[in-house]
This record gives C-alpha cells, sequence and structure tokens, in this order.
C-alpha cells in the first residue's frame, strides 16, 4: 500500500515538474512583419501585441524608426522587435 502511494506521489511531482518547466518557456512573437522598403527613412508603429518601447512625441503606439541607407532595404519585425536586417536587394 505505502509502495503505490509513493508511485502516485511520484508521479503527480513528474507531471507538477514537466507542466512548471514547460510554462517557464518564453512564448514566441505572434506575428512577424516582412518591409521591404526604398531608400529613406520609415516609421514603422505596432497597434497590438508588441513590447517594443513607446515614443515620446506624437504617438502613443510603440514605434521604431529604420534607415534605408542603399537602394532598396528588407528588415523583419516581430512582436519583441527587429529580428534580422537584410541585404539590399
Amino acid at each position: 500500500m505505502t509502495r503505490s502511494a509513493w508511485l502516485v506521489a511520484a508521479a503527480l511531482v513528474l507531471v507538477i515538474a514537466s507542466w512548471s518547466a514547460g510554462r517557464a518557456q518564453s512564448k514566441a512573437a505572434d506575428f512577424e512583419i516582412a518591409i521591404d522598403a526604398p531608400r529613406g527613412d520609415l516609421k514603422v508603429a505596432c497597434v497590438r501585441g508588441c513590447d517594443w518601447s513607446v515614443e515620446q512625441g506624437d504617438s502613443a503606439l510603440p514605434t521604431t524608426h529604420l534607415q534605408c541607407e542603399t537602394e532598396r532595404c528588407h528588415w523583419m519585425l516581430n512582436g519583441h522587435g527587429r529580428i534580422r536586417q537584410g541585404m539590399p536587394r
């Protein structure tokens, strides 16, 4: 009887530990934005679901500014900010 109680307790501890480890993993962003832009300054505003820093000024939305100094530039953004900067085409 005590052996089966120990097995049930061990199984319960393993289930709780695995559930806790699964919850502790960071969540991936729900979306990605691909930007293909010509030369110049580009302002990107996030409407919902971003944890970008909020700029002071004319907009209450989280925004980021991207500067393209070549003919065309490519950026990838998600809910956490810039993913990578691609090579110009």
